[in-house]
C-alpha cells in the first residue's frame, strides 16, 4: 500500500482544528474519485496534525498528489501552519473490522 503523509504544526489548537475541517472536506470529499483506500486525520492537543493517505497504486497517489497540491497551499493562506509531506510505502498496517466486543 502507498501513502502519503503529512504532519501539520499550527500555532494554536482553535487554528488546528479549523485546518481539520478544512482538510475533511477537501479530502473526504474526493475518496472515492482519488481512489482512496484508506484516509485518517488525526488532532493532537498541542495542535498538531497528521493526515494519511493510503492507495493501493502508486499512480493514484501521485494524481492525488499532483491535484491536492492547491489545497495545502490555500490552507497555508487561511492559517499559519508548516507542513512536512512524505510519499512512503505501508510495511505493517492492521485496523480491527467494527463489530461488537462481547
Amino acid at each position: 500500500m502507498f501513502c502519503k503523509v503529512y504532519n501539520l504544526e499550527f500555532a494554536s489548537i482553535g487554528e488546528a482544528k479549523g485546518g481539520v475541517s478544512f482538510l475533511s472536506e477537501q479530502i473526504g470529499g474526493v475518496i472515492s474519485e482519488s481512489n482512496i483506500a484508506s484516509l485518517s486525520i488525526l488532532l493532537d492537543k498541542k495542535g498538531g496534525v497528521s493526515v494519511t493517505v493510503r492507495f493501493d497504486a502508486m499512480e493514484a497517489m501521485a494524481e492525488f498528489a499532483q491535484k491536492k497540491a492547491p489545497v495545502f497551499s490555500e490552507l497555508r493562506q487561511k492559517f499559519p501552519v508548516r507542513i512536512n509531506e512524505l510519499s512512503a510505502v505501508a510495511v505493517f498496517s492492521f485496523e480491527r473490522e467494527a463489530g461488537s466486543i462481547a
